[in-house]
């Protein structure tokens, strides 16, 4: 290889994906934790460069131009190897101080993870914890996480699961709403609402399954925020679908139409990079993990 003709400034490159992925300075200013014109300037200095122009203003979102777009497929092929000689790196980390971060839903994070915190500090009083907390799926391949709890199994063959539960979730409201309709089918009832997702269509094809009508849209109140949600159905005439596990931390909270929804059925699994799997610290937190979150 021809060593001296690759002269290119690698920090330039890597903030040029970054403001690719992010779309805009200030976005990508934010992941690289560098001033916006810090990040300007090393991007002028990558197009000087390189003598292309990369990156054209469309209103406030920077998008790539066709050079961007040809050079855009090469940078991310250096970026997922450098992040894989980094993962194989860390995987014979033999230290058992230092970060290990957990990706976890919002229910989980808030009702189930910090009752475990003081035993874990105790098992692995050397290892920091940063907690991801967020519904999203993290990218363990991409180091978002270094652990997620997940509510299916990974395909990728880079991950190794662990199966560390079952979810039943139904439909719940409050105590006095479950109560005035306790004798009725859901279509029965005039004007019923239920909290939904972004995704709500998958679940109004589930209702129809369960054999609802739905005359009328029950998702005029559409929040991402579980714990939000968790509120409002404490405040508002709303159902709100919860894991069973953790309905039961709310004693006003009852099944709403248990004969006329049928539930969802989840696998709860452990999950990490396989990499990593063989990590001192991370090993230690997964098996912790592993033995307290099991249900």
């Amino acid at each position: 290889m021809e060593w001296k003709h690759i002269g290119f400034d690698w920090n330039r490159a890597r903030a040029f994906l970054v403001v690719a992925e992010e779309g805009s300075f200030s976005a990508a200013g934010r992941a690289l934790n560098m001033s916006q014109p810090t990040l300007g300037r090393q991007i002028a200095a990558f197009e000087q460069e390189l003598k292309l122009t990369l990156f054209e203003r469309v209103g406030k979102k920077l998008v790539l131009t066709d050079s961007g777009q040809k050079l855009y497929q090469h940078v991310t092929q250096m970026a997922e190897s450098a992040n894989q000689m980094l993962l194989t790196a860390l995987g014979q980390d033999e230290s058992i101080a230092g970060k290990v971060s957990i990706s976890l839903t919002e229910l989980d994070a808030f009702f189930r993870f910090p009752p475990l915190i003081t035993r874990l500090k105790e098992y692995a009083p050397h290892i920091d914890i940063e907690l991801i907390v967020s519904n999203q799926v993290s990218d363990l391949k991409r180091r978002e996480a270094d652990i997620a709890m997940r509510y299916k199994r990974p395909t990728d063959l880079d991950l190794i699961a662990r199966k560390i539960g079952h979810e039943t979730v139904y439909l719940y409201g409050h105590k006095d709403l479950i109560k005035s309709f306790e004798d009725k089918s859901p279509n029965e009832v005039a004007k019923l609402s239920i909290i939904g997702f972004d995704h709500e269509e998958y679940l109004r094809q589930h209702l129809k399954h369960s054999g609802w009508d739905l005359k009328h849209n029950p998702f005029t109140l559409v929040c991402n925020n579980q714990l939000v949600q968790w509120q409002l159905a404490q405040h508002t005439r709303s159902l709100i679908l919860l894991p069973e596990h953790i309905a039961h931390h709310n004693p006003d909270l009852r099944i709403a139409f248990k004969a006329h929804f049928e539930p969802f059925e989840l696998d709860a699994w452990l999950v990490c990079h396989r990499e990593l799997h063989t990590n001192k610290r991370v090993r230690l937190v997964y098996d912790f993990l592993a033995q307290y979150m099991a249900m």
